[in-house]
C-alpha cells in the first residue's frame, strides 16, 4: 500500500467517525436552540482537529511501505488519536444541557453533573433536552421558604443549582402565567444597534410579533442571553443573543 493510499483511508475512516460525533453534537447533545446559545463549536473545532488533521497528518508523515516498525507506528497513532477523540467527545457530552429550569423570570441550563450536585430528580431529565421548560423552581413564598431559599447568603443563580429538590415538573397552568406583567421587551431591543439587527434577524421569518412571546434570560454555557418563549405552546421560540441590561425586571 502506497502512502497517498494509507492516507486516504486513514482520513476517509476519520471524516466518517467525525460526521457521526457532529450530528450527535448538533441533533442529540445539542440540538437548537441549545446548540447555539452553549456555543459549542469549539468542541467540535477540537474534534475535528484531531481526527481530520493529528491522525491522518501523523499517517501521511510516519508510513513508508514495508518499515519493519510500521505496525507499531501506525499502533500507536491510533492509540493517540483515539485517546485524545475520545477526551474531546467526552468534555463535549458531560456539559451538554439535560435540563431546563425556570426561576424568577431566567431559564438555566443544567449539565449532568450539576444536576446531581442541586439535588434534582432524575425524572426531570430529557435527553436530547427538549425545547419546553422541563422543571421550574417555585418562587418563595412564605418566610419558611424564603430563609432555606437565602441560606449561605445565596444569589439567584446559586439557588437555581442547590435546590433541586424543590423543582417541580411545570403544569400548562403555571406555564400560561409565566411572564405576566412583562416590560416592553422593544425597550431592550432599542437599547443599541446590535439589539436591533439581533431582533430584525429574527423577526424577518415570522410575520408579526406573537403576542404570546415572553421574554425570559438565559443562562447557558455562553453566558447570558435572551429566550423567546411561547407560553401557549410552551416552547422556546429562538435565542436571541442580546442581553438583558442590569435591573431589568419584569
Amino acid at each position: 500500500m502506497s502512502k497517498k493510499n494509507a492516507f486516504l483511508i486513514h482520513l476517509g475512516a476519520s471524516l466518517l467517525v467525525f460526521i457521526v460525533l457532529l450530528l450527535m453534537i448538533i441533533y442529540v447533545w445539542y440540538p437548537a436552540p441549545y446548540f447555539d446559545a452553549s456555543y459549542r463549536m469549539k468542541w467540535i473545532t477540537v474534534i475535528a482537529f484531531v481526527d481530520l488533521v493529528i491522525g491522518p497528518g501523523l499517517t501521511l508523515i510516519v508510513f513508508k511501505p514495508n518499515k519493519p516498525s510500521l505496525k507499531f507506528d501506525m499502533s500507536v497513532i491510533l492509540i493517540l488519536q483515539l485517546s485524545a477523540l475520545s477526551w474531546g467527545t467526552y468534555n463535549a457530552w458531560s456539559v451538554h444541557p439535560q435540563m431546563n429550569v425556570f426561576f424568577d423570570n431566567q431559564i438555566y441550563c443544567l449539565d449532568q453533573q450539576e444536576i446531581k450536585d442541586a439535588g434534582a430528580d432524575d425524572n426531570l431529565v430529557s435527553i436530547p433536552i427538549p425545547e419546553r421548560l422541563t422543571a421550574i423552581l417555585p418562587y418563595p413564598e412564605t418566610i419558611e421558604q424564603k430563609h432555606e431559599y437565602l441560606k449561605g447568603s445565596d444569589s439567584g443563580i446559586t439557588m437555581v443549582y442547590r435546590l433541586g429538590h424543590l423543582y417541580e415538573k411545570p403544569t400548562d397552568d403555571v406555564v400560561s402565567t409565566l411572564g405576566q406583567g412583562q416590560r416592553d421587551f422593544m425597550q431592550v431591543v432599542k437599547k443599541s444597534e446590535w439589539n436591533q439587527q439581533q431582533w430584525n434577524k429574527f423577526i424577518s421569518g415570522y410575520k408579526a410579533i406573537n403576542s404570546e412571546w415572553k421574554y425570559f434570560g438565559l443562562n447557558c454555557v455562553s453566558g447570558k442571553r435572551t429566550a423567546v418563549y411561547d407560553t401557549q405552546q410552551n416552547k422556546i421560540e429562538a435565542v436571541l443573543d442580546i442581553e438583558l441590561p442590569f435591573g431589568w425586571t419584569f
